[in-house]
């Protein structure tokens, strides 16, 4: 048995080193590499990935089956090929069987596998059937489209068919269900051929059979101490596993990697892949509570046809029902409010909500004029005008190592023109956990210094401000910025140090916590005031930073936004950008209810310790976090190390136990909700939280933001209680926290947070009657038009009456279920022709050939959006002829006559308006000045 002592202290000595991937190319012979810990070998492998001409493999982190068979099927190709082939394995992919046959299905345009067989051949080899693929081994049946993700392939595939015949395969996203490559012909393995498995030793000699390969063993004493570590944790296969180590080493090259100057140089990945976003919280689903603007709070009871349309149903009090035109869509919202009681249904055809809304609006009228004169005084304060980017600005964000995503841009962009303007910068950034808000406070502050002025960056806690000191020093590393840390944890001949260095002007961002707003720090030019988590602020200490900002640019950057703050953003009295793409390579984080139980907690923190990982252990009871220590180490085995730390521990002894973990010398953190924010340790992948029901949806989402920071997959295990039942909040909670989705709705879910605490505190009393009436959605919207009125900006929404006779709807068979409403409202909502253009061809992508009742719908939706852009009142379909009615105030009659003189075109005049006897949109496009019609029509 190897000293895990010792192996701890000589770890420092054996880490990657930069030199190791080249080393790999240069190799002219394949080479199998046996990495010494999963982390080198994900190093090893970003830094080859751009390279075309070997094979690329990589066996670590295969616990999930969908990992396993990827990598597996990636060996079977390898077999086939003549290329340089490159396996990097750890010592746990070294230990796993492998199969070495399968079942190929090859797909080829033209010909090929009927789609029934193709089915039968599906559901024959386990593969589940859902309406929209999103996993491994699940197909989908739309019409003459069948989807598949295949166990081989980075991503699933779609076959259309033309009766027996494939007609068009391509590869298609799962974040989006979007077609984005066509391909003639695939390799698709069609099953998990479990008959035949080999060791390790055995898969060597297939890949020896036809080429040179050299095997490298790394770290050996290290590997040696993990061996007997695997060997704990399976007892039963001691022997098998000591013979097939033994195998390997005979065979091996052996290989010290140790630490080299500046360590490995990160590789920045051109995959621009966007992340999943959370579904839309505001999404409507049969039995929700509703609220149209016109009739109040009713029950949706899901899509009705009648006569040939689609309407949505709503069922309103004593059985009344209102069935709401498809278009009609934008009139209607989830209802978001205090769950305290059940919302009040009122009658059709009386007054009674009418009335109530008119007497509100009263209120909220009132109101509008007080924000507009707080937005009308934050227009009239006039800021430091920032310079355009210079040379070194635009050279530093080029050392980022990552791609930004698309709203971590846009989020750039904002606060630059905000900075470069006269006016007082208030934004908020609003962005999940690791979603890049730092680097836009980074590169603002570093805007900011550019021009001589400085910078302040409060955080809510030590941990955090030392992180951002961290990071902030990496960032600026190549650059003469100084900074300094100031916290309760400086010694006081310290602090005064850094508070007179402030003063006169030789230190450029000063990053620190509460202790920054005790008064005794002056400025000598502050330009820039950087707040993170702002909720986790208090009162009194909100009122120090307003005094301190003044005239000073504020950026806040913000996970879940409290309700009053998100509610100034969505009013206008603060700006707001909203991150919600995941950046590139991000894995979802799994969640999943756990019961509260020996097993079920030994297993999840196992399945983390089996892979490497670390694991956090959420327990938000000081007095009682030691008995939970001692019943965690009861329950796990004597190598994996435990440790705790809480709020009311010092400091320092915090920041040692921290820093123990991030060092990876302790395996499992027992914490209260102190490690809430602040905590990036990217070996940390499994969270464990007790107690959900006393804790808020927003602090779970948060703690959940600890894990699956990297490119390995995250997991939150949520503890409950099978023999305890839930309250009603934390049920539902418990229930938001699986129907959210899988990643990026902190903005989102502030609103949906608010809904479960009520919504009276957002903007006091005042409004609450309002709140309690319209909902979050409408109340918001409505307040929205009063402010416009106010201002003088508020031009009422114009829309064409449109009777025609074709039956135009989604059929059922055509798209399913919440797709199909989710569809519907992006048809509604869309304000252009060329999104409706883009929607077409995603529609013909994703479900197949369009039905004549889809084709009508989308030529009734094109009319509506040039009807509504030339100010045509109306059109109405009668026999072979359509009548229009233009609106006065905006049509020149004289040159409509002219150009249809022109056209040499049949009309009749009737009451303002034509009948016209051409094709309708024809007519539009013509009437718009747009000649190319054949193009259009």
């Amino acid at each position: 048995m190897y000293n895990k002592d010792k192996m701890k202290k000589n770890q420092e000595a054996y880490m990657f080193r930069k030199d190791i991937p080249k080393f790999l190319i240069e190799n002219k012979n394949s080479v199998v590499y046996i990495g010494s810990s999963n982390k080198n070998i994900d190093i090893y492998f970003e830094n080859l990935i751009d390279q075309n001409e070997i094979d690329l493999i990589e066996l670590s982190n295969i616990q999930e089956e969908d990992d396993y068979y990827k990598v597996n099927y990636q060996l079977l190709e390898s077999l086939k090929s003549n290329k340089k082939l490159i396996i990097l394995t750890s010592l746990e992919g070294l230990l796993t069987e492998y199969s070495l046959n399968s079942d190929i299905l090859t797909l080829t345009l033209g010909t090929g596998i009927t789609r029934k067989s193709l089915i039968e051949l599906l559901e024959k080899n386990g593969y589940k059937k859902n309406y929209l693929v999103e996993k491994r081994m699940e197909f989908s049946v739309r019409g003459d489209i069948v989807d598949i993700f295949p166990l081989n392939g980075e991503n699933p595939i779609r076959i259309e068919y033309f009766g027996d015949e494939i007609d068009r395969i391509t590869y298609f996203s799962i974040f989006d269900q979007k077609s984005f490559e066509k391909i003639s012909r695939i390799n698709m393995y069609i099953n998990k051929n479990n008959l035949l498995k080999i060791d390790f030793i055995k898969l060597l000699e297939k890949l020896k059979e036809n080429r040179v390969c050299d095997i490298y063993l790394e770290n050996s004493e290290i590997l040696n101490y993990k061996l007997e570590e695997a060997i704990v944790r399976e007892r039963d296969k001691e022997q098998q596993i000591r013979e097939l180590y033994e195998k390997i080493e005979r065979v091996s090259k052996k290989i010290d990697v140790i630490k080299s100057e500046g360590d490995t140089e990160r590789v920045k990945s051109l995959n621009k892949k966007d992340g999943i976003k959370y579904e839309n919280i505001s999404q409507i689903r049969e039995g929700d509570y509703i609220i149209h603007e016109n009739y109040g709070v009713g029950i949706y009871l899901g899509i009705q046809e009648i006569d040939g349309k689609d309407y949505l149903a709503i069922r309103y009090a004593d059985e009344d029902r209102l069935f709401v035109p498809i278009e009609g869509l934008n009139k209607i919202e989830r209802f978001l409010v205090s769950t305290g009681k059940t919302p009040e249904l009122y009658n059709l055809g009386r007054r009674g909500f009418k009335r109530r809304r008119e007497k509100l609006e009263e209120d909220m009228l009132k109101f509008a004029k007080e924000i507009v004169e707080i937005q009308a005084r934050r227009a009239l304060r006039t800021g430091y005008k920032f310079s355009p980017d210079t040379v070194w600005q635009e050279e530093f964000e080029e050392k980022f190592p990552y791609i930004e995503t698309r709203d971590q841009k846009n989020a750039i962009k904002d606060v630059k023109r905000d900075m470069e303007s006269s006016k007082v910068m208030d934004r908020i950034v609003c962005g999940d956990v690791g979603y890049g808000k730092t680097e836009v406070a980074i590169r603002a502050a570093f805007k900011c210094v550019m021009d001589g002025k400085q910078v302040l960056i409060v955080a809510p806690t030590t941990v955090l401000a030392q992180q951002h000191y961290d990071r902030f020093v990496e960032r600026y590393e190549d650059y003469p910025i100084t900074l300094e840390l100031l916290s309760r944890l400086s010694g006081d001949k310290e602090q005064k140090e850094i508070i007179k260095k402030v003063e006169n002007g030789s230190v450029d961002i000063v990053i620190g916590t509460h202790r920054v707003l005790s008064g005794d720090l002056k400025f000598k030019n502050l330009g820039l005031i950087i707040v993170d988590e702002e909720q986790k602020f208090g009162v009194k200490d909100k009122e120090k930073l307003k005094k301190m900002k003044n005239n000073v640019d504020m950026l806040t950057l913000t996970a879940t936004p409290i309700p009053r703050t998100l509610n100034y953003a969505l009013l206008g009295i603060r700006d707001i950008s909203v991150i919600e793409t995941a950046p590139e390579g991000r894995v979802p984080v799994e969640t999943s209810f756990i019961n509260d139980n020996k097993k079920d907690i030994r297993e999840s923190i196992m399945k983390e310790i089996a892979r490497e990982g670390q694991v956090f252990y959420i327990f938000n009871r000081v007095k009682r976090i030691e008995d939970k220590l001692n019943d965690l180490k009861k329950i796990l085995p004597k190598f994996v190390t435990i440790d705790y730390i809480h709020g009311k521990m010092t400091p320092k002894n915090i920041k040692e136990k921290l820093k123990k973990f991030q060092d990876g010398d302790i395996d499992i953190l027992l914490s209260t909700t102190i490690i809430e924010n602040g905590i990036d340790i990217e070996n940390a992948n499994t969270i464990l939280i007790e107690g959900i029901d006393k804790l808020g949806l927003s602090q779970v989402y948060q703690l959940r933001g600890r894990v699956g920071r990297g490119k390995r997959k995250g997991y939150c295990y949520l503890i409950v209680d099978k023999e305890k039942k839930l309250g009603k909040k934390a049920s539902e909670r418990k229930e938001t926290l699986k129907d959210i989705g899988e990643f990026g709705g902190g903005f989102k879910l502030s609103l949906e947070d608010m809904r479960i605490r009520g919504a009276g505190e957002i903007l006091g009393d005042k409004q609450h009657g309002a709140l309690e009436t319209f909902g979050y959605n409408l109340y918001t919207k409505l307040l929205q038009e009063e402010i416009a009125k106010v201002k003088g900006d508020y031009k009422e929404d114009f829309e064409t009456k449109i009777i025609l006779k074709e039956d135009s709807y989604i059929p059922r068979d055509y798209i399913e279920g919440d797709e199909r409403l989710i569809i519907y409202r992006r048809l509604v909502d869309t304000r252009d022709l060329e999104k409706l253009s883009e929607i077409k061809a995603e529609l013909i992508d994703r479900f197949g050939e369009l039905p004549k009742e889809v084709v009508s719908l989308l030529r009734y939706l094109e009319i509506k959006i040039l009807a509504k852009d030339l100010k045509i009142e109306e059109i109405v379909e009668k026999d072979e002829e359509y009548f229009l009615k233009f609106n006065n105030d905006y049509v020149n009659f004289e040159k409509l006559m002219k150009l249809i003189e022109e056209k040499k075109a049949r009309y009749s005049q009737k009451e303002g308006g034509l009948y016209y006897f051409e094709d309708i949109l024809k007519f539009l496009y013509w009437y718009k000045g747009d000649d190319d019609l054949n193009e259009k029509v």
